[in-house]
């Protein structure tokens, strides 16, 4: 009850106790007989109406005239509209005389009051009988009637409170709210160091101190006695001392905004509901703390941006280049170990593309350094360069490339050429490998050609070099764009064909390094064609000539390549892909080793501990227990035997992970054979030695691998001549389908985990097995299986697929397997 006595307004409660006297000083004289008392005046004219009847009633029935008698009440009650009827009754009570309606309008046995008389009759001195009366009544409306100040009440109190509520109101609003508070409490509130604002409960700015006033670049007078709504706030929602004085609740904490001049400010608002009276409101000014915070969120963003766009870009850039590079060394291995027996095409690989393979493992590491890319300290050289050599380079190292998707990768010269011209032949080998890549890339039928010529127009020399390829093609929109580090043309380019959006970018910078740039015109679905220009000054003797292809192609190099035996070295070697296994046996049994399987991390626990071994070869993701924790738990176990990681990540913190779980080498997949051979013969305590010349390698010997052409099926780089690796690469493609099988029900199902974990076991088996196409494919899967599009998910399915329908299928071989141990 208190407390809703406390949310009536003060006006309507001096409004009440206005009413209230007025109604006691009424009451009072009520009392005192200051009113004249109606009720009482007509009860006394009745009461002598009634005596007068009665008289007259006495004489007529005195000399038994009843019939004079009735003429004289019905005469009476037809002039007299208070009485409603008479009535003559004898002692005995029998109803003498009386009018029509006496019988309904008097009650019998009812007492007497103002509305019922009763007044006794004699004859010849003795009691004859009673004349009964009936009046109408004068009680009124729930008889107010009776008491004569009740209507004068009813009609002044309601009035009265209405008038006496409309004049405070209006005397309220006359007062000046400046003076409400007194002098040293105003003083107190302009020293405090938020805002103030009390506001009445008609939202009317009562108080404001002059730290608000300042903030608003208002008066504090003309501000008082405003309403709330004469400031430009800006909220969301309903406004805090609303939101207060509704609720009766505080509110704490909320953001709002004013508009002050052209400018914003953000205000931490406070409201705290005064019951009955309004709302106290503070106010604390955090605009340069907010302007401060969106400025902190901006660069924490930017920095968490570039920081994501650096590792994916790290992440992706190891697999856009270490795939090729594999592909390229791997293939100078097979040349090296005599597996190519044709001398022309000895001479053309082993001078292209492992001279350019070890190119591209020099440029990873610049690549790499993005401290160096982004800071510009690029360095330039600028000496006799043959261009027609390092286009022929390129083309001849992106060929591979190009066979697996059964595109065309050609070049040709528009004109004639310096034998020399002075620029960096590093930075341009790199422009125009990117550029052949990132065709290749995006070219699905036709090819593509690079077109060399010479321009010395205007006496400013440059060398043109135009890609053109016949692939997805470009909106003009998006050639604005490629250029910029990390970006693509669109989001799904990324997720359908992979890639960094780093190569065009690093591209043009080192166009532009060289005196040049790069320029891009593109129809969708038509192709594109990138022009490179390079500033290309030569000396005056230098003599132009038209570059033949056949002696670009037919380069010669010496060859070098390991001769190793492992005689009787125990190997413990964990892989949960079966071809992975199979292989590494291969090349283990080859080179004398001892050697023991296991699928996951668990049975090598269980092997290590249980026999003696001089290595472990450990596969670092595995089902049931990968290889981190299976080498922590022999690590803890006290095992003091070398672990060697092998895992497909490439980043230096893949490498770091393995070492701090107790490893003791590293090597990714595909695996490079001469290095792991290497590192077992240092652990075993053997020599390394290099041999020169054509001799073949002791631990695989090898045929003639078959003549290519870009219409040719794919076939695996092994040695597929041994009956081991035929055997090891049938049982792979034999098991391919299932794979896509379990790949398909994965994306049905959307399990991610299953579909991360296929990608990353088909890249390692299949780059193993000798097909780097489909491993570079599926390594693009593990990318897109943990948060990919399930839709291109399903084209990089399709491509597996149409791969796995091109693999020329080795003639089966029966053998066993037999494990050394």
């Amino acid at each position: 009850m208190k407390r809703l006595y406390s949310r009536i307004p003060i006006r309507l409660r001096i409004s009440f106790g206005l009413v209230g006297l007025m109604v006691g000083t009424l009451l009072c004289a009520s009392a005192f007989g200051f009113f004249p008392n109606e009720q009482r005046e007509i009860l006394h004219g009745r009461s002598k109406l009634c005596e007068a009847l009665a008289i007259n009633a006495t004489v007529l029935m005195a000399e038994e005239k009843s019939e004079a008698l009735n003429m004289v009440l019905l005469s009476i009650v037809a002039r007299d509209q208070q009485i409603a009827s008479i009535g003559f009754r004898s002692d005995e009570g029998d109803l003498l005389v009386a009018t029509e309606t006496h019988d309904t309008a008097w009650t019998v046995g009812a007492d007497v009051d103002a509305d019922h008389m009763s007044v006794p009759v004699f004859r010849n001195g003795e009691r004859f009988g009673r004349l009964e009366v009936a009046f109408q009544s004068t009680g009124g409306f729930w008889g107010l009637n009776y008491w004569a100040p009740a209507w004068l009440m009813i009609v002044l109190i309601p009035s009265c409170l209405i008038q006496f509520s409309f004049f405070l109101r209006k005397a309220l609003e006359s007062l000046d709210p400046h003076g409400a508070a007194p002098k040293h409490v105003r003083d107190t509130f302009n020293r405090l160091g938020v805002g103030l604002l009390l506001i009445d409960d008609r939202d009317r700015i009562i108080l404001v101190n002059q730290l608000l006033a300042d903030c608003l670049q208002r008066d504090v007078k003309e501000t008082e006695g405003q309403k709330t709504s004469s400031i430009p706030w800006i909220c969301e929602g309903e406004l805090p001392w609303d939101e207060s004085l509704r609720t009766g609740q505080m509110v704490n904490g909320r953001l709002m905004k004013i508009k002050v001049g052209d400018h914003h400010r953000t205000l931490n608002v406070n409201s705290t509901p005064i019951i009955g009276c309004g709302t106290m409101v503070t106010l604390e000014d955090i605009t340069v703390l907010e302007e401060n915070k969106l400025e902190l969120a901006k660069a924490r963003d930017a920095a968490e941006a570039a920081n994501q766009s650096k590792s994916a870009f790290l992440a992706n850039m190891s697999h856009e280049i270490r795939t090729p590079m594999n592909a390229i060394l791997g293939f100078t291995e097979v040349l090296q170990r005599n597996i190519e027996h044709d001398e022309s095409k000895r001479r053309k690989h082993l001078n292209t593309i492992h001279s350019s393979g070890t190119h591209l493992l020099n440029l990873i590491n610049d690549i790499l350094d993005l401290s160096k890319i982004e800071a510009d300290r690029l360095e330039i050289e600028s000496i006799a360069t043959e261009v027609d050599r390092i286009v022929a380079e390129v083309v001849t190292v992106m060929r591979i490339r190009a066979e697996e998707k059964s595109i065309t990768l050609e070049y040709e010269f528009d004109g004639m050429i310096p034998r020399t011209v002075q620029t960096d032949p590093a930075r341009l080998r790199q422009i125009l490998t990117n550029l052949a890549g990132n065709a290749i890339k995006f070219t699905e039928n036709g090819g593509v050609k690079i077109v060399t010529r010479w321009d010395n127009t205007g006496g400013h020399p440059v060398m043109v070099f135009q890609v053109v390829d016949s692939g997805i093609g470009m909106t003009a929109e998006s050639t604005e764009k490629i250029f910029n580090p990390f970006s693509q043309a669109d989001a799904s380019v990324t997720r359908r064909f992979g890639g960094t959006g780093l190569g065009l970018s690093i591209s043009k910078r080192f166009a532009e390094a060289l005196g040049g740039g790069i320029a891009v015109t593109s129809r969708v679905n038509e192709g594109s064609v990138f022009t490179v220009t390079i500033n290309a000054p030569c000396e005056s003797e230098v003599e132009l000539h038209y570059p033949n292809i056949e002696e670009l192609e037919s380069a010669t190099e010496s060859e070098t390549h390991l001769a190793i035996r492992l005689p009787n070295m125990r190997v413990l070697l964990v892989d949960d892909g079966q071809e992975n296994r199979e292989l590494m046996s291969v090349i283990l049994g080859e080179a004398g080793a001892l050697y023991k399987t296991a699928e996951n991390g668990l049975e090598a626990v269980q092997l290590a501990t249980a026999e003696e071994w001089d290595v472990i070869l450990m596969d670092m993701q595995m089902p049931i227990m990968d290889g981190y924790t299976a080498t922590r738990t022999l690590r803890d176990q006290g095992y003091d035997k070398p672990i060697i990681a092998l895992t497909a990540h490439a980043m230096q913190h893949a490498e770091q992970e393995c070492l701090d779980a107790g490893c003791t080498g590293f090597l990714t997949k595909p695996v490079d054979f001469d290095r792991l051979i290497s590192m077992l013969a240092e652990i075993a305590g053997l020599e390394v030695s290099i041999e020169t010349g054509v001799a073949q390698i002791q631990m695989l010997d090898a045929l003639p691998a078959p003549e290519e052409s870009v219409n040719e099926p794919i076939r695996s780089t092994l040695p597929i001549h041994k009956e081991r690796f035929r055997e090891i690469v049938a049982q792979f493609v034999d098991r391919l389908d299932e794979r896509f099988d379990m790949i398909e029900k994965a994306i049905v199902d959307e399990d991610r985990s299953l579909l991360t974990e296929m990608g990353h076991s088909l890249k390692g088996s299949s780059g193993n097995c000798g097909f780097a196409g489909m491993s570079e494919r599926a390594a693009h899967l593990e990318t897109l299986g943990s948060d990919g599009d399930l839709e291109e998910i399903r084209q990089t399915l399709v491509s597996l697929r149409e791969m796995r329908a091109r693999i020329e299928v080795p003639e089966s071989v029966d053998c066993t397997e037999s494990n050394a141990t």
